[in-house]
């Protein structure tokens, strides 16, 4: 059987201090982490404005079809949660676009589309019309240290128009 003795007077008084030094400065973490939580703002989840984002003017001034376009993104960091069942939905984010067509003597204002993303980082949208569906295709592109906009655009005219259909491709600038 082995005797266990009781430590010296000397190291009981130091185990008592280091024992409190430690308590105290547990209590202390323990302290200031429940004041940041309780006096935390809440988290909020900020969207970054895109490249896509602005006003666009075509760099081709003489060109015959889309003249400026107009596109805005609309940032969903709103999550519900469900208290009942504990499912939680976010909207989609998503962009739109507003392009303007060539007439004369004022550019025609096409509308706002809802676009939607596509796999390869272009954005699509659809305008139909009663003589033509046009099919509208946006990204940026960085070139020479600059940004673009690229639109790519389809137009198919009905049959009773009788016009032939057409693509381009144009770009850009703020």
């Amino acid at each position: 059987m082995t005797r266990t003795e009781s430590p010296s007077p000397k190291r009981r008084g130091l185990l008592r201090a280091v024992s409190t030094l430690l308590t105290a400065a547990l209590l202390a973490v323990g302290l200031s982490v429940a004041g940041n939580v309780a006096t935390a703002t809440p988290a909020q989840a900020l969207c970054v404005t895109p490249a896509l984002v602005g006003n666009w003017s075509n760099i081709d001034p003489a060109t015959n079809h889309i003249v400026r376009a107009d596109i805005q993104f609309f940032c969903s960091d709103v999550v519900t949660c469900d208290a009942d069942t504990g499912i939680c939905t976010r909207p989609p984010s998503y962009y739109r676009i507003r392009p303007f067509g060539a007439c004369v003597p004022t550019a025609c204002d096409w509308g706002w589309r809802n676009m939607t993303a596509m796999s390869d980082g272009w954005q699509r949208t659809q305008y139909v019309y009663s003589w033509a569906t046009v099919d509208v295709w946006a990204r940026t592109e960085a070139w020479y240290g600059r940004t673009y906009l690229r639109i790519w655009s389809n137009t198919d005219f009905t049959a009773a128009d009788g016009r032939t259909d057409f693509a381009r491709d144009e770009w850009f600038l703020r």
